[in-house]
């Protein structure tokens, strides 16, 4: 039970209404009340593997569900190209939902499925938080491969702080930092955001798999 509020302007579906019994109270919605925002809000954030992140109850909140990688809002983020892309990003969270609720393994063995299928898909697959999942099954901030490589992107990064403004947004590949992972063989590359040519602190983590016939240089850090 809550207390009774005003009609919630940022989630229009929302139908808790008064207690009849008691106007003091409130029957709570509960597919779109607090509670049920509160508990989506617990999922983690789902990684859509282009660097944006999509957290469950967030809209009815902040009127965005769409997130960077270091937590900031994207408003006006464009919206799926087709029906079948928007029920496809529907299941792929349901999926995600449901795996976040059976448990830190799960929700693991779901990511890095996903990882293993943009690499087949596009050739490579990307991470842009420590807490990633990379497509050979771990977390970046546990892979022995992907720490120091990412430890020393940031490095990098704060040699260069400074100011940075919301134009001429790209990557800026590190190509001193890629290797070939020993446990999963793919090949790392790590890259830095900018804008303006100036860091904005978010690293991408890309695995794609070495061509055979040529050579790969392996640079010990």
């Amino acid at each position: 039970m809550y207390m009774a509020t005003d009609e919630n302007p940022f989630n229009p579906y929302d139908q808790t209404i008064q207690d009849p019994t008691n106007p003091e109270f409130a029957i709570e919605d509960p597919m779109h009340g607090p509670s049920a925002i509160l508990a989506m809000s617990q999922t983690p954030p789902m990684p859509r593997g282009d660097g944006t992140y999509y957290q469950a109850g967030a809209y009815s909140t902040i009127g965005t569900a769409i997130f960077d990688a270091l937590g900031g809002p994207i408003s006006g983020y464009p919206s799926a190209a087709s029906t079948a892309e928007s029920m496809r990003e529907v299941l792929r969270l349901s999926e995600w939902v449901i795996a976040s609720h059976e448990g830190e393994e799960a929700l693991k063995a779901l990511e890095t499925r996903r990882q293993q299928q943009r690499l087949d898909q596009k050739g490579y697959a990307q991470s842009f938080k420590p807490s990633d999942i990379c497509a050979g099954g771990e977390r970046l901030d546990e892979c022995e491969t992907a720490i120091p490589l990412i430890a020393a992107a940031q490095e990098y990064i704060a040699t260069r702080q400074a100011e940075a403004n919301n134009h001429h947004t790209g990557w800026n590949v590190l190509s001193w930092l890629g290797k070939t992972c020993a446990n999963c063989q793919f090949a790392c590359q790590t890259s830095i955001e900018t804008k303006d040519d100036i860091p904005t602190g978010i690293t991408r983590f890309t695995n794609y798999r070495p061509l055979e016939d040529v050579p790969t240089l392996h640079i010990e850090l």
